[in-house]
């Protein structure tokens, strides 16, 4: 595609500032922007393709760990979506059972982790008949 004699006022993809474009099909205002918008393309692919693997070995450890009765503090983090630290707060807290067998082989008791996150049924609350106050003049106060 040729040059025009036109100028076109355009925004730059990248840095977002004006410029007078020769082409219509222009979208950067400089080889740097478009160098840049290329590295930013391909720093987010990887990124997103980083996250499917994660997703992939964390799925994969998901369905290893729902077979066994007592997990790691790390496994029990992965499995249930919290951190190692409150886990090791509900071990303190005595919210759940767990046993050391030595240096970083703390177990914690799968059934106690799903029982904190059990769906507690709340009773409905009973309707209250209000009544009304009866003020006599002999219970009340008056400024009279």
């Amino acid at each position: 595609m040729g040059f025009s004699n036109l100028r076109i006022p355009k925004l730059c993809e990248f840095c977002e500032k004006p410029f007078e474009a020769k082409t219509v099909t222009t979208r950067f205002c400089s080889k740097l922007c478009s160098e840049k918008s290329v590295k930013r393309q391909k720093r987010l692919v990887q990124e997103v393709e980083a996250k499917q693997v994660l997703l992939e070995k964390s799925i994969n450890k998901i369905a290893e760990i729902q077979t066994r009765p007592y997990l790691s503090v790390s496994e029990a983090a992965v499995f249930f979506g919290m951190s190692k630290d409150t886990i090791y707060r509900l071990i303190k807290s005595n919210r759940i059972s767990a046993h050391n067998f030595g240096e970083r082989l703390t177990r914690v008791c799968k059934s106690d982790l799903e029982s904190i996150f059990t769906a507690v049924k709340i009773a409905p609350e009973k309707e209250k008949i209000e009544e009304k106050q009866v003020f006599e003049i002999g219970t009340c106060y008056t400024i009279s």
